[in-house]
């Protein structure tokens, strides 16, 4: 959930025009880790350093009636790793890995897939940079810290309501 999870949660608010979050139920799992003789897609790894969950799943609800249905992991028993983030509304849905518009249009359904787009091929360095400039005070940050504080309440409302077994609300 921190160290991956939480980044497609705030891609997902952020192409959900950023809702505000009113219920969350959420499970999270350290398991699959833990067994003899672990072994995933990412090779061995000794299960005895690990005290971070592996595996997370919540189901969100925000207060302009959208929801989210969530879930990451780092050792789930699957045959091959995916990055999957779908959102779905009513003039058309969108998968983001790779950027697919699905619309119902001339009495079909239509998936215009992406094939190139223009920008930077390292955004990773530009995200950088504006951090770095906002730090300084030379640039307004492209992530609010309002926007990382709503991220936070949201994993740590799935971590309560993982461990009081309740939904959680969030005011």
């Amino acid at each position: 959930m921190i160290d991956y999870g939480c980044h497609l949660l705030d891609l997902a608010l952020w192409l959900m025009d950023d809702p505000e979050p009113i219920e969350i139920v959420g499970s999270t799992y350290n398991y699959v880790s833990k067994g003899v003789d672990q072994v995933n897609l990412w090779g061995n790894f000794d299960a005895s350093v690990f005290e971070v969950d592996d595996h997370a799943t919540a189901y969100i609800k925000f207060a302009n009636g959208a929801s989210l249905l969530f879930e990451t992991s780092w050792a789930a028993n699957i045959r091959e790793e995916a990055t999957v983030l779908s959102l779905s509304g009513t003039q058309g849905g969108l998968d983001v890995f790779p950027l697919v518009l699905n619309q119902a249009k001339h009495g079909m359904l239509l998936n215009s897939e992406a094939v190139w787009m223009p920008g930077e091929d390292t955004p990773d360095l530009q995200q950088a940079e504006n951090f770095i400039n906002s730090c300084l005070g030379l640039a307004e940050p492209l992530v609010k810290p309002s926007e990382a504080m709503k991220v936070s309440k949201i994993i740590e409302a799935i971590y309560q309501s993982s461990a009081s077994g309740k939904v959680m609300s969030i005011n």
